[in-house]
């Protein structure tokens, strides 16, 4: 019987490099969580947390769509690996979503990902 292998303690504090589109003097954190990296480690996706960042009313997907120059299930994917993170919250309006930046997100708080 083989038995699982044990995490160790450098495997559950696994850290990202801070990808070269994020700006070095605007995020003082070189290294991210995993769920941080999630956020910024696709250009498209930062592109997309910038753009909810400037628009505190939130925005529809197809207005990301059509900004961002990507599909529409494009951007769903994104905005689902966002939502799982916390960093997207989403209200319905009628038949459609508006997505806001979550600003007190852990990614934004506490290591800085600028927005």
């Amino acid at each position: 019987m083989i038995e699982p292998k044990k995490s160790t303690e450098h495997e559950k504090e696994k850290r990202y490099k801070r990808p070269s589109w994020v700006p070095a003097n605007i995020a003082s954190e070189e290294e991210l969580c995993p769920e941080c990296f999630k956020v910024v480690g696709n250009r498209s996706r930062y592109k997309l947390v910038c753009m909810l960042g400037k628009e505190e009313s939130g925005m529809m997907v197809g207005t990301l769509t059509n900004q961002l120059k990507l599909t529409q299930p494009t951007v769903t994917h994104h905005l689902q690996v966002l939502r799982s993170v916390g960093a997207v919250d989403c209200r319905r309006e009628g038949r459609t979503q508006i997505y806001t930046l979550n600003r007190s997100a852990h990614c934004f708080s506490e290591c800085k990902i600028p927005f």
